[in-house]
């Protein structure tokens, strides 16, 4: 009996310190709206990617996200524009995900951001372009989706830093289905550090926004009620749409802590080619984020994020 313990003993030893040595920091670039940019200044989109694939070997960047307004006008000029930019990671083979932000549905014009005409709430929906030129398979790791061909509401898996994670990306103020199949997506990968990716969450205040922007269907507060504190893996909800950047730190339903991170620049000079790079080391516990430009070479300091002693989900023996 004591000699199958010691085994077991010595078996958690090595465990563990095979995964302190796996648990490499990693690097996530979060791509703020780029909507200004395909409209008006795509070089500075490219030049964004480009210093991702650069970059990929020296930061350990195993993924990329994107919070969505991907174009900013619902016509094919632009959507051919984001479609050659992001060739870019496609030829690196870089994986990455696209969140739907309510510009690239046909909730807004085909020549403006403002409304079409029509049902607005109806017209959110409509994703035609979105899934032509970015079709399922385009986008590398993505398992899963709630409907068949269309990438609106999808979930990615990966590993970095010894944990394996899942990225579930929601429409815009998401719909009740979308939510119920995200619930069961997370309960289904209970061992993941799991990200939520969403174009709206948090407003320019850092509150979560109670309200559906008037042509939604659900809230980001009732999205978060209904699923985000469920969770005991939720680790951390990454969002856009509104403000510049802001944060907040909030206990899950299951005591976790649920980082909530707001990166948009779409205000500022077409974007000014910012991203938020989150560096997050599990042997160390921390996730941090600054927010850079390739474009201008130029960092935001007091957009300086870092939370400390985060409690990651590790693989089970």
């Amino acid at each position: 009996m004591k000699s199958k313990f010691k085994i077991f003993l010595l078996f958690c030893i090595l465990f563990q310190q095979t995964f302190y040595v796996v648990a490499q920091k990693f690097v996530i670039p979060v791509m703020p709206d780029t909507q200004g940019q395909v409209g008006s200044k795509p070089e500075m989109l490219i030049s964004q990617l480009k210093w991702i694939v650069e970059k990929k070997d020296s930061l350990n960047i195993p993924f990329v996200l994107h919070v969505g307004d991907i174009v900013n006008f619902d016509n094919h000029g632009h959507w051919q524009t984001a479609s050659d930019c992001f060739k870019i990671l496609d030829d690196a083979k870089m994986p990455y995900v696209l969140c739907l932000g309510n510009h690239d549905t046909e909730a807004v014009g085909e020549n403006s951001g403002s409304a079409a005409p029509g049902n607005t709430n109806l017209n959110l929906r409509k994703t035609t372009k979105f899934n032509t030129y970015f079709p399922v398979s385009r986008l590398m790791e993505q398992k899963g989706r709630l409907e068949e061909g269309k990438s609106d509401n999808a979930y990615y898996t990966f590993k970095a830093g010894g944990l394996d994670w899942l990225v579930v990306s929601l429409e815009f103020c998401a719909r009740l289905a979308p939510v119920r199949w995200a619930n069961k997506i997370i309960a289904d990968h209970p061992n993941h550090n799991v990200i939520i990716l969403t174009h709206y969450h948090l407003n320019g205040s850092g509150d979560i926004a109670e309200r559906n922007a008037g042509y939604g269907d659900l809230s980001p507060y009732e999205i978060y009620e209904m699923l985000i504190k469920k969770h005991p893996n939720i680790l951390m909800v990454l969002s856009g749409h509104t403000g510049n950047s802001t944060w907040r730190n909030d206990r899950g339903e299951n005591g976790n802590r649920i980082y909530q991170i707001l990166t948009d620049y779409q205000n500022e000079n077409y974007g000014d080619g910012y991203l938020r790079l989150l560096e997050i080391n599990p042997e160390r516990r921390y996730i941090s984020g600054k927010v850079y430009s390739p474009y201008n070479g130029k960092e935001k300091c007091e957009a300086l994020i870092r939370f400390m002693g985060v409690k990651f989900i590790t693989p089970q023996l």
